[in-house]
């Protein structure tokens, strides 16, 4: 198993990284032997019996983490972490027996399709750029180009895909003509013995507040979640995660007069958040990217109802005007509404909280989850070791 490697595996992570690990973890409770490729923090305390960490110290992927962030240092980052991962994966692969390698980033997927001897499967985490929207027009451009290049290829020639929403999966299939056998849609999985409803005290500082989880970043718009609050004089809310616009919305909060109702907590352990999802009237995720997050289904586990934008996978986890809303990226105006609309109605709220928490417990449960991947590598028996690019039909 190969996690991205772009973030260290420890308590705080969150993404694609953490979605190996408990991939792994619950691969391992099946009875099956797991070798973790991956960045991991010196204090990280999940290691069990029969997981075996296979730590990535490469130079370079060290040296791309000191670069100022920004979307180079993204590309960047990223780029030295899938190398990185791959050249160790590659020196394991000599030196022990595997029966299957599960990549977990685009380029090492692609780079292993050309010298495993074992079937390779990638978890597609990105949702297609085309799918969602940025604030940049060159952003996108650069995006869709690397999406074009690596991805797609990595389709071609890996011998499992699995993706986290439906759509996506009819899209590989119809417009880029992967073979239909070869595509899973597995949706995210969530622990159900941490994500469950916490009664607690609500916080005395505000009693009541919507939610924000997530890197504080341009394409999770925090800004403009800040924006829509300001119209919304009632509701408080509170900001889980950091991110290099920290301190911008810091200042911004300041500036539409918002220092008394929202709360910056900064990057909290994943053990520590259900009560925060719990206590939360609503949990808002205003991006304008995203494939199928981790925080809608942690938040629907937690019973929380979650507002998102109309973008990829968010459809495909939140039931409009059932589990939560779904809204246009981008509009303050509508996102306002939407905030004030459920905040003024608990009764709808607590609807939508129940059902979010039934939807999750019957598709979001890791032990489900790791059984539909458990299936995937199954499928690759027997494998041909011949591995010849799909030529797509159209």
């Amino acid at each position: 198993m190969l996690s991205r490697g772009v973030v260290p595996l420890g308590a705080r992570c969150g993404g694609a990284e953490l979605v190996a690990y408990q991939l792994a973890r619950h691969l391992v409770s099946d009875g099956h032997e797991v070798t973790l490729v991956s960045d991991v923090d010196e204090t990280f305390s999940g290691r069990m019996k029969g997981l075996e960490f296979a730590p990535v110290d490469n130079r370079l992927q060290r040296v791309s983490r000191w670069l100022p962030a920004g979307f180079v240092a993204w590309i960047i980052r990223h780029l030295a972490s899938n190398i990185a991962v791959t050249a160790l994966a590659r020196k394991l692969i000599r030196e022990e027996r595997f029966e299957i390698v599960h990549a977990h980033g685009n380029l090492s997927a692609l780079l292993l399709s050309f010298f495993a001897k074992v079937p390779v499967a990638y978890t597609e985490h990105d949702a297609p750029p085309w799918c969602c929207r940025y604030r940049r027009w060159w952003e996108r451009i650069i995006r869709t180009a690397i999406y074009r290049v690596v991805n797609v290829s990595a389709w071609r020639r890996v011998d499992r895909i699995s993706v986290t929403f439906p759509s996506l999966r009819d899209e590989l299939i119809e417009r880029w003509g992967v073979p239909a056998d070869n595509v899973f849609a597995i949706g995210s999985g969530v622990d159900a013995d941490v994500f469950h409803p916490v009664k607690v005290t609500r916080e005395p500082r505000f009693g009541r507040y919507c939610l924000f989880v997530g890197g504080l970043t341009a394409r999770k718009a925090p800004d403009l979640l800040l924006r829509a609050l300001a119209r919304v004089p009632e509701v408080c809310c509170v900001f889980v995660g950091d991110g290099p616009m920290r301190s911008q919305l810091e200042g911004l909060a300041r500036q539409l007069g918002l220092g008394h109702r929202v709360a910056f907590l900064g990057s909290i352990e994943s053990g520590q958040l259900p009560p925060i999802y719990s206590n939360a009237d609503l949990v808002v995720l205003p991006s304008f990217s995203e494939a199928a997050p981790l925080v809608a289904a942690e938040a629907m586990a937690c019973g929380t109802p979650v507002l998102a934008t109309r973008i990829a996978g968010l459809p495909a986890i939140v039931d409009d005007f059932d589990t939560g809303l779904l809204i246009r990226p981008g509009d303050v105006g509508e996102l306002a509404m939407a905030i004030r609309f459920l905040s003024r109605d608990a009764q709808l709220l607590e609807s939508m909280g129940r059902k979010a928490q039934v939807r999750a417990g019957r598709r979001c449960r890791w032990p489900l989850v790791t059984t539909q991947y458990e299936e995937v590598y199954r499928s690759t028996e027997p494998h041909v070791q011949t591995r010849e690019p799909v030529v797509a039909t159209r």
